[in-house]
């Protein structure tokens, strides 16, 4: 297809032939060029060397960036939002920058979309919204990327069902041959979706492996909530039709989306692949099966993983999964799990006839060497079991943390139990709860160490059966538990192992000691590079909880504060050596600190101990001060044990003192930022259609999308305003002070102003902006996605002018290029652009449209 230097080049051509002469280049070659929307502020439109008319705004994009040098340059979109039937595609080397996702705006319909087909293309700041695709497109994305060495960098988008995906990263070898590798990803998101957010994928047979993928702080929220494109959207696909090698993700999320959070299919090879610091809650929200699976019947077929990799060599470091309804983290043949997290998976759901769920799944285990890694993993709540490993073979547990599973049939874990195959492997497990009768459940194990402790009153907390076991040893292994009898083994071996088959050494009951306490962590900060962490031989010391007493202190009261610090190292720490914790608020700028440093006992890896502040420069105790504050706790603060990392000693929450003493809000749910984010989701006025001169009042509707509640007693501001203030001063609402909790929304309504609480409508068509949090009173982990803007139309629109064939009031050389288009079949033609009357469109109407534009005839 002849792209916008074409039609301009056919228009020279016609016009220098005799036609019309033209005078002067029509085309310039900066380094950076600038565009500006229809509704971009003067100022901005007074320095972009093209303006859009709101009709078919990708052609001066095209334009633009045609118009770049072949050296590479940059296209500048200004503030405002632009209208897109068509396909924007940079050039090599070039960037297409916007001013910042909630800023500029690029709404794609008529199969409009991007497409990166150039290598060192550079795709920056702006949001993108595509609806209305054809059956032609559908299998594209909004944004399509098919050439190396791209990097996509603050862009939000969204779809409808119409099309396969918001970002979609495919090898198509009709476009871009050679291997597709190089791609980056930086602080992008797709949110309320019909589609996928992010996918990979390939056609054609060859060069299908995609390589050295990054992804960093992007989040896929909510696909497949608005419209379904198919039945098995997810919120990142790494792996469709595409082998992955050299994937990287580091503190991205997924949340609420239709099946998997993050995602890879089965059959792809997957090599070297690392998720780290990533969060992955409430997906699978599509319905549970009602009857048996069945290859033939697709209602039948169901991820709802948080993360799903089977057959995968992917390590996953740091990751928490939460409230996923079938897993947690399902991962096979060469996965590995360093420092996971998995909380209350399937909640919610009651039926698990045709599905039971498990926070952890790995079934088949069994092609590689060493099949499955699992070091310093942590299940708690899970409403299935809460381990599920099975025809699985070299598979290596190490201090499994399992606490208070629901499980299913009694059983809070299943080692072998499912499908009878679980050998040559080691488990350390650390379990603890009495809502089943049996917390660890080995059935036909073969070659099998097993270790821990285990805290409960169930019956038969540990059980051992299954005629096919073989060589099973169980050691070093206390049972705490107030109803068995003390001194005995606390291990059931059925009647149906074999004699002699399993071995208890070092294996007793207790009716003291400290029970398994697992702290609910949060995320931690970002880990070293390195994709498999080695043993290193020293302790790491972490805070994974702070707390404080009373826990909805008032201004001026002592707060006493304490804090839960784990070795998740390989050695113990030194014993007769102070562990000392330094809390800080706010830096110092609310108070001075307290410490504690009494705790010298040594903490076995994997083990954690809860200390409280004893000291400080003004008290043990801290001065409560009114707001809401950023509490620190640095463990080892004065580096008097030598860690295997020193880099992630310090964990934060947020402590909220009020008079009314209401109760600190404390995110349930484990997220990189631990910090509210309020966006606007909608504006609105009253009257709808307001006449020139009428008063007119706004609301704007605000979401909590972040991981905490706002702050109660603040004042939630919204700030409105009409073309920046050209048509009149603005509004605002400041009277909502309640806390907000995460994912929910509130509707504000206009409450003052400059002149007054509403708006004195003028005439013609305005861009309201609606700004929630304009004056940061309220700390966000994001601060860049505050604004929403929406069009208001006062009275009727002007009355059509002939040859304005884009709308905008007047004629210009963009409806000379419309009419060019629609001369070359490229543009369907109208009858507006039949300037003279032979019921076609031709180079003839072209001709009088460009005659007008350059002022040779007075009119048309």
């Amino acid at each position: 297809m002849r792209d916008r230097r074409t039609t301009k080049l056919l228009i020279a051509v016609f016009l220098i032939i005799g036609l019309v002469p033209i005078v002067g280049a029509l085309e310039t070659t900066p380094t950076t060029i600038v565009v500006a929307a229809k509704d971009s502020s003067a100022a901005d439109k007074a320095s972009a060397a093209y303006v859009c008319d709101g009709v078919n705004d990708h052609v001066e994009i095209q334009a633009a960036l045609n118009a770049l040098p072949s050296s590479g340059g940059v296209v500048l979109l200004t503030s405002g939002t632009y209208n897109c039937a068509g396909i924007i595609a940079p050039k090599a080397g070039s960037t297409l920058k916007g001013e910042g996702e909630s800023e500029t705006y690029l709404k794609f319909t008529h199969d409009g979309r991007i497409n990166v087909d150039r290598e060192y293309v550079t795709l920056d700041g702006f949001n993108i919204q595509g609806s209305g695709y054809s059956s032609g497109v559908k299998w594209l994305g909004v944004m399509t990327v098919r050439a190396s060495h791209a990097k996509i960098h603050n862009i939000t988008g969204t779809a409808d069902a119409s099309i396969q995906a918001v970002f979609l990263l495919i090898h198509d070898p009709t476009v871009y041959a050679p291997t597709l590798q190089d791609i980056e990803f930086t602080n992008c998101k797709a949110v309320d979706t019909g589609t996928y957010g992010f996918l990979h994928n390939a056609w054609g047979t060859t060069n299908k492996v995609i390589k050295d993928v990054r992804y960093e702080n992007c989040a896929a929220i909510n696909c497949g909530k608005f419209g379904v494109f198919n039945p098995w959207i997810t919120g990142f696909d790494f792996a469709e039709l595409n082998d992955i090698e050299g994937l990287r993700v580091k503190n991205c999320l997924a949340e609420g989306n239709l099946e998997s959070g993050f995602h890879f299919e089965f059959d792809p090879k997957k090599v070297d692949c690392v998720l780290e610091n990533c969060v992955s809650r409430n997906n699978g929200q599509k319905p549970y099966p009602t009857k048996a699976y069945n290859p033939n019947d697709m209602s039948t077929h169901y991820f709802g993983c948080g993360y799903y990799a089977p057959n995968a060599d992917v390590t996953f470091i740091n990751c928490v999964a939460e409230g996923n309804s079938m897993n947690g983290f399902y991962t096979t043949n060469g996965g590995k799990l360093y420092n996971c997290v998995e909380k209350s998976t399937a909640i919610g759901r009651t039926n698990f006839a045709y599905r039971a769920p498990a926070g952890y799944y790995s079934v088949p285990c069994r092609s590689v060497n060493p099949s499955l890694v699992m070091e310093n993993c942590t299940s708690i709540d899970s409403h299935g079991y809460g381990l599920q490993v099975d025809l699985a073979n070299n598979v290596k547990i190490r201090n499994f943390h399992l606490e208070n599973p629901a499980g299913i049939n009694g059983k809070g874990s299943s080692l072998g139990g499912t499908n009878g195959q679980f050998d040559n492997a080691e488990v350390s497990i650390y379990a603890s709860g009495n809502r089943v009768e049996t917390l660890v459940w080995a059935k036909e194990n073969e070659n099998t160490v097993f270790s821990g402790q285990i805290v409960s009153d169930a019956a038969k907390p540990f059980l051992i059966e299954g005629y096919g076991t073989r060589n099973v040893l169980v050691k070093d292994m206390e049972i705490v538990s107030k109803t068995l009898p003390a001194g005995s083994p606390g291990v059931t071996i059925a009647g149906t192992v074999p004699a002699g088959q399993a071995t208890l050494r070092n294996v007793k009951v207790t009716s003291t000691g400290s029970p398994v306490s697992t702290p609910t962590p949060t995320v931690p900060g970002p880990t070293p590079e390195p994709t498999t962490p080695a043993p290193s031989g020293k302790p790491d010391l972490v805070v994974t909880d702070i707390s404080w007493d009373p826990a909805s202190p008032a201004p001026g009261s002592a707060v006493t504060l304490s804090a839960t610090i784990k070795n998740q190292g390989s050695a113990p720490t030194p014993a007769g050596v102070k562990h000392g914790v330094l809390f800080t608020f706010d830096d110092g700028a609310a108070g001075p600190g307290v410490w504690s440093d009494t705790h010298t006992g040594s903490i076995a890896p994997g083990a954690w101990v809860t200390v409280t502040a004893n000291g400080g420069s003004a008290g043990a105790a801290w001065k409560a001060v009114a707001g809401t504050h950023t509490v620190k706790a640095h463990v080892d603060d004065v580096n008097r044990i030598a860690e295997s990392d020193e880099a992630n000693n310090v964990h934060t929450e947020q402590i909220t003192v009020t008079e009314a003493a209401t109760p600190t809000p404390t995110p349930t749910t484990p997220a990189p930022s631990g910090k509210p984010d309020l966006v606007v989701t909608d504006i609105s006025w009253d009257p709808a259609s307001p006449a020139p001169g009428s008063a007119v009042t706004f609301s704007a509707t605000i979401k909590n999308q972040g991981s905490a509640p706002t702050p109660a007693g603040v004042k939630h501001g919204v700030l409105f305003t009409f073309d920046d203030g050209a048509a009149g001063p603005g509004v605002w609402s400041d009277t909502h002070t309640a806390s907000i909790a995460p994912g929910a929304s509130v509707t504000l309504t206009a409450s003052g102003g400059s002149a007054g609480a509403t708006w004195k409508a003028a005439s013609g068509t305005h861009t309201v902006k609606a700004h929630v949090d304009d004056v940061n009173r309220i700390a966000e982990s994001d601060e860049n996605n505050n604004v929403l803007r929406k069009e208001i139309v006062v009275g009727t629109r002007p009355a059509p002018v002939k040859g304005d064939l884009n709308g905008d009031g007047s004629v210009d050389w963009a409806d000379v290029t419309i009419a060019a288009e629609m001369a070359q079949g490229k543009l369907k033609p109208t009858t507006a652009a039949d300037l003279d009357g032979d019921g076609t469109v031709g180079w003839k109407d072209v001709a009088l449209l460009a005659d007008f534009f350059f002022g040779r005839t007075a009119s048309l």
